[in-house]
């Protein structure tokens, strides 16, 4: 019994499709009063004989024109033929087997030219079988299971959604790779002119310290912490001689102890403030701290991710400033907008484009 709404063939005494599952009762139910009816009499035309007499006439006088409606009914179901997308030769030939021990039933699609076999699975198909398996389709796509849309985009010459998600998700990385080189450029741009004077920050916040003549605000650091190197002592004592003990919890040493003093350096935090950089000067206002540092007798600068070390003239001590990285730099540079982090390297940069201009 095949079924009318998918043709599968079924066991003759099959209530439902294995396949699709409609009801195979109701479908001969339809099938029987359709056969039973009086294909005249359900028509929506009222004929008489006269009526059928000239029909019949016309169809008379159609069939001896010359024409040959064979041949195109022919050619338009030639029109129509399913070709195989691996061979591009061969036709697409609808299959059913039935599954082991004669249970289910499987729907192919099969090539009568290359043998490629599409398995149908539930609304997709897998490419299961090739006669040749080095074709570069098979190599491809061998076994994977995809929409008949799909398939039909390989076959002229197209890619799977997954291929097609793979290539957009590369492109995003690739774009991402580039906007961060891109930034790297712009920040080591803007440091380099930073550095030689061509750029200058200027804050237009305003100035915690009284400006001088000339000069004017560029950054303002808060939470920064001062630190400096201390001396630090330490003293070891050791014990020497015997210990006799002379009744229970009384006991009596014997011998001598010696004490030993070693000092050394550690860098501690001395105060926490502001740090103001302008064009002529570096200045520190913490609680118990103030300084004020003349940009041009700075000797030395080190630069660390989160501060800087200070050294100067008249100044024995190293300064740390540390705290600086939590600052956000905003800049333009090649008509792109950007911000950096003030990190020592930027701060740097900045004092010693400061000190450029100063001449």
């Amino acid at each position: 019994m095949f079924c009318p709404n998918c043709g599968t063939e079924n066991p003759v005494n099959a209530k439902f499709c294995y396949e699709c599952g409609i009801n195979l009762l109701d479908s001969i139910k339809v099938d029987d009063a359709d056969k039973s009816r009086d294909p005249v009499r359900d028509t929506n035309i009222n004929t008489n004989p006269e009526d059928e007499s000239n029909i019949i006439k016309k169809e008379s006088e159609d069939s001896d024109d010359g024409s040959d409606d064979t041949d195109d009914v022919e050619d338009e179901s030639s029109g129509t033929k399913n070709n195989c997308i691996i061979c591009k030769a061969g036709e697409m030939i609808p299959q059913v087997h039935k599954g082991s021990f004669g249970f289910g039933i499987k729907n192919t699609l099969e090539c009568n030219n290359c043998g490629a076999v599409f398995e149908k699975k539930g609304m997709k198909y897998k490419l299961s079988k090739v006669n040749d398996t080095s074709q570069p389709l098979w190599i491809r796509y061998g076994h994977q299971t995809l929409t008949e849309d799909e398939w039909t985009r390989i076959g002229d010459g197209g890619i799977s959604d997954a291929e097609q998600q793979k290539i957009n998700q590369e492109k995003i990385e690739q774009e991402k790779h580039q906007l961060i080189v891109q930034k790297e450029n712009d920040a080591n741009q803007f440091l380099t002119s930073l550095q030689n004077g061509k750029i200058t920050i200027t804050s237009k916040n305003t100035s915690p310290v009284i400006l001088k003549k000339n000069e004017s605000l560029s950054i303002v650091m808060h939470n920064i912490t001062l630190q400096e190197p201390r001396a630090v002592r330490q003293t070891h004592a050791a014990y020497g001689g015997p210990t006799i003990r002379v009744a229970k919890g009384v006991s009596f040493r014997l011998g001598g102890a010696s004490a030993r003093s070693e000092s050394h350096e550690e860098i501690r935090a001395i105060d926490r403030g502001s740090l103001i950089l302008t064009t002529k000067r570096l200045i520190f206002i913490g609680s118990k701290r103030t300084t004020n540092i003349d940009l041009r007798k700075i000797m030395a600068i080190e630069a660390y991710t989160d501060g800087i070390e200070s050294q100067r003239e008249n100044k024995q001590k190293t300064e740390y400033f540390k705290g600086t990285n939590s600052t956000i730099v905003n800049f333009r540079i090649n008509g792109r907008q950007s911000t950096i982090p003030l990190t020592g390297v930027v701060l740097r940069a900045a004092i010693q484009g400061a000190i450029a201009n100063m001449g």
